[in-house]
């Protein structure tokens, strides 16, 4: 039976904060950071992971391997959310969409003001400018909507920001914008997107009846759980049935609570969905209920309302689309509805997935997420637009328009193609990355799709980040497009200073490379802001 090493298995919660050295040295066994889009591991997992082999699936793995994989496998999850569930998506957008959303505005404000920093400062002081008051509407209505979600509490503090109108305007604001960018760059007369045009009359009227949480000033009733709970909540459920089951099946719940696996915002989520559903947790990870969890969180992180189908009510924008409330509300229907779930997942099959993620979707009036992949399969087999997107993702040269909001559509575009034939897979993962009786997919084909779906870029040894693309890409060409896609990344970095961030620009970009000296780094930063907006950093006035 594996011996448990918490060294090689305990891991930070998912981190929006930007990292700004590799894990070395550090308690943190690795990360996925939204921001950066980058996934790290500690150096000694990487040591683990470097003996692997390719054939991973026909090979036995050691104790430490298969532990040192749990974690690679937890934090690829988490990228697997942020780049494969509809929230995921539309959240990891936020991003480039601050700064494509205010671009207009910021050089409006070059042309009339010149370059100075902060715009956030340049207000505080009492100046009254339209293009200040868009640029810091919007970028902070965006901002707001993720932290909310991310945790429902945050909205105590929120709420007393002058920025803040109402939890329903920056949900929506979030979404459009978000959906507008796509538009822009894939269909500009919202042909296939949901029509963002015509929501602005609909949220007015919720605004002007004073429907709850969608005017200034409302109260604001909150779910007990968001995003981050339910997103570690599924990766470490997801890591358990992983070793679980490379254990040979003789490891429990208790065993991994006594290696400090089951604790904090690792169990929150569980936590809720047991008390809600008046349950005890089994000590078999194979148990229905620990399957049912991994789908409610599944189906909470996988909103339609407005992505990729249009809205169809306006006013449940915020329950219909809020991770945590949809959590909530998936585990009360289950509960008072007596929804025969409780013991349906057996088989973890593609069958079953369909089948009880349909139940628990109509539960709460929404389309399930394999009609959400279904819905978005259709929209690749017929705009053209998207299968030139897809040319571009398999030869990995995307064109310079909006290039990181390309990359990231295609690669959400070809987890549904996968989603839509492996839910299963995506939705149980530790049930299928191992080799056991009756598994529906071939083990090969599971280690082809984690393969396909490995995180965009991903630390080495040194720190340095790299990309993790289909082997039949050149060198080159790999390059050229990591190069690319962090050149925009830095611009994007530089307009959150620009908008936010009083003092001078800092150039915090360690977490980038290790190869070039840090004077090389700033100049290179510099000059993408230059080219972008026809100012050099160092030429801002600071207030």
């Amino acid at each position: 039976m594996i011996e448990l090493n918490p060294g090689l298995l305990i891991t930070p919660e998912f981190t929006d904060q930007f990292l700004s050295s590799p894990l070395t040295g550090t308690k943190t066994k690795g990360t996925y950071n939204p921001m950066q889009f980058v996934l790290r591991v500690r150096n000694d997992l990487h040591l683990a992971l470097e003996t692997i082999e390719p054939g991973i699936q026909e090979s036995p793995l050691s104790d430490v391997q298969l532990q040192a994989f749990s974690t690679y496998l937890h934090e690829t999850i988490h990228w697997w959310q942020h780049v494969g569930s509809n929230y995921g998506f539309i959240s990891s957008l936020k991003f480039p969409v601050q700064a494509h959303i205010a671009r207009s505005d910021l050089n409006a404000l070059l042309q009339s003001h010149g370059a100075f920093k902060s715009i956030a400062k340049f207000d505080q002081l009492g100046n009254r400018n339209i293009n200040v008051t868009k640029i810091l509407n919007n970028w902070y209505d965006i901002e707001f909507a993720g932290k909310i979600a991310l945790d429902p509490y945050n909205i105590e503090t929120i709420c007393k920001n002058p920025y803040f109108d109402c939890w329903g305007h920056s949900y929506s604001l979030k979404w459009a914008s978000a959906i507008s960018a796509l538009g822009s760059t894939f269909d500009n007369e919202f042909s296939f997107l949901p029509n963002i045009k015509n929501w602005e009359e609909g949220f007015k009227n919720l605004r002007d009846k004073k429907i709850q949480g969608f005017y200034w000033g409302s109260p604001n009733k909150i779910p007990p759980i968001g995003t981050k709970a339910i997103f570690e909540g599924q990766a470490r459920f997801s890591q358990l049935q992983y070793l679980y089951n490379a254990s040979i099946r003789k490891l429990d719940i208790n065993d991994f609570r006594k290696a400090g696996m089951l604790s904090g915002i690792y169990v929150e989520a569980f936590d809720v969905f047991l008390k809600i559903l008046n349950e005890s947790a089994p000590l078999n990870l194979e148990h229905p209920l620990i399957g049912l969890f991994l789908l409610v969180c599944d189906i909470a992180i996988n909103p339609t309302d407005g992505f990729p189908f249009d809205i169809s009510l306006y006013e449940s924008f915020i329950i219909t689309n809020d991770p945590g409330y949809r959590f909530v509300l998936i585990c009360q229907m289950i509960r008072d509805k007596k929804l025969d779930v409780r013991t349906a997942i057996k088989d973890y099959s593609r069958d079953e997935y369909i089948a009880i993620s349909d139940i628990l979707s109509n539960s709460i009036s929404c389309f399930s997420p394999f009609d959400s992949a279904v819905y978005v399969f259709d929209w690749i087999n017929t705009q053209v637009s998207l299968k030139e997107l897809l040319q571009e993702e398999t030869a990995y040269k995307y064109r310079q328009e909006n290039l990181p909001i390309r990359l990231f559509f295609s690669k959400f575009l070809r987890f549904q193609e996968d989603k839509f034939k492996y839910p299963q897979v995506f939705c149980w993962p530790g049930m299928n990355f191992v080799g056991l009786p009756g598994n529906s997919v071939d083990l090969s084909i599971v280690f082809e799709l984690f393969e396909k779906h490995k995180a965009l870029f991903i630390d080495d040894i040194s720190g340095n980040i790299y990309n993790s693309t289909n082997p039949n890409i050149t060198a080159a060409q790999a390059d050229e497009t990591l190069n690319q896609f962090f050149s925009w990344n830095s611009i994007y970095s530089m307009v959150r200073q620009w908008i936010i961030a009083d003092g001078p620009f800092t150039f915090d970009l360690e977490w980038l490379s290790t190869k070039y000296s840090k004077e090389d780094m700033i100049n290179w930063a510099s000059n993408n802001f230059e080219n972008s907006f026809g100012v050099r950093p160092e030429k801002f006035e600071i207030l």
